[in-house]
């Protein structure tokens, strides 16, 4: 038994009805009328709804009879893409990259010809472990979606996601990061070299520019825009042969995927069996940062470096930088207080502290 239902406005023929790809089932859909939630149109919708079920019970019933302007249905994932799009990309600050990395690399699994509605959405974030980074981005993916277009957001958990899961995980040392490089053969060796040696994200190994005492500069089309990048370790150049440049293949430069590097370095990275991903010699380069640096080093300098916010790069890094920061505040504290006790000492004796 179908039912007239509204929704932000929105008259509806909420039912279940056969299954639009022709099999038997019969589902729980709702069939947009494209009419305002007005005393009028609620009467041309009654008459609608008589004949839908007039329909029904002839078995006559048709979707190609039933769309609203070529539309069967509700909106479908790829208006909801479409829609997400404008308010993230065109009208708000993300980039086109962090689109089709993060966002598309999760949305391009929804059938975009299908409806969207309160089950589907539920289905597209749970299909992740609530715990997990993916659930909360799709999460709130979601309720952007079902308020862009007037779909009743579904009752699912909270996602429980924290900053605490995201600890590094355990990252090569360098006798792993020497044979994973050597190991690569010579059309990725240079590629895995540049990020072990100058910490670089995948996408700005191709696009970098080394210059004069090993120096490397990323340009300002990157995810963080230009900066120039030290080598740890210098002799690493040598032990690459960094010096001779070598380029990921066309395809990869060609494809305008911002994660075309990154997949290709990933799927050597799989062939040779390694337990780490690439960007894990991104992670390896902050730690021997830290260590190199020690407790002289501050985390404004070690973030751009690295082409971080001081924020994030605290952040992300926090295993390394923490131990660093505590012994610089440990040994202020100690200075300052032999200065403190000298003072104590010549004022008992009624001197003045030796300058």
């Amino acid at each position: 038994m179908a039912t007239i239902s509204a929704y932000r406005g929105k008259l509806y023929l909420l039912g279940r009805f056969p299954a639009k790809d022709g099999s038997d089932q019969l589902k729980q859909t709702r069939i947009a009328t494209g009419l305002e939630d007005t005393p009028a149109n609620r009467r041309v919708a009654e008459k609608q709804l008589k004949k839908l079920e007039r329909e029904l019970k002839a078995g006559t019933f048709d979707w190609g009879d039933w769309s609203v302007n070529g539309r069967i249905g509700g909106p479908t994932w790829r208006d909801a893409i479409d829609a997400l799009y404008k308010k993230k990309v065109v009208l708000g600050r993300t980039k086109e990259s962090t689109w089709e990395v993060n966002y598309m690399g999760r949305l391009k699994r929804l059938n975009p010809g299908s409806e969207v509605s309160s089950t589907s959405i539920r289905e597209a974030i749970e299909f992740y472990e609530r715990e997990t980074y993916s659930y909360k981005l799709m999460y709130y993916l979601m309720k952007d979606i079902a308020m862009l277009l007037g779909v009743r957001f579904p009752e699912v958990g909270l996602p429980t996601y924290t900053q605490e899961n995201t600890a590094l995980k355990k990252v090569p040392n360098d006798d792993e990061i020497i044979e994973w490089v050597l190991s690569a053969g010579p059309a990725h060796q240079w590629c895995f070299g540049m990020m072990a040696t100058y910490g670089l994200r995948p996408h700005e190994v191709p696009l970098c520019t080394q210059i004069e005492d090993g120096y490397v500069q990323v340009p300002q089309n990157t995810k963080t825009g230009f900066r120039t990048v030290v080598p740890l370790y210098r002799d690493w150049i040598e032990t690459f042969d960094l010096a001779n440049r070598v380029q990921p293949p066309e395809a990869v430069l060609t494809s305008g995927r911002p994660d075309a590097c990154a997949v290709w370095l990933n799927t050597r990275r799989v062939a040779m069996k390694l337990p780490w991903t690439p960007y894990a010699l991104r992670h390896a380069y902050a730690g021997r940062l830290w260590r190199s640096g020690g407790a002289q080093l501050d985390p404004f300098t070690a973030a751009r470096l690295m082409g971080h916010s001081l924020k994030e790069h605290i952040k992300t890094y926090r295993a390394f930088v923490d131990p660093n920061q505590i012994a610089v505040q440990a040994e202020a504290a100690f200075e300052a207080n032999k200065l403190r006790t000298t003072e104590q000492v010549f004022a008992a004796l009624g001197q003045g502290p030796r300058r």
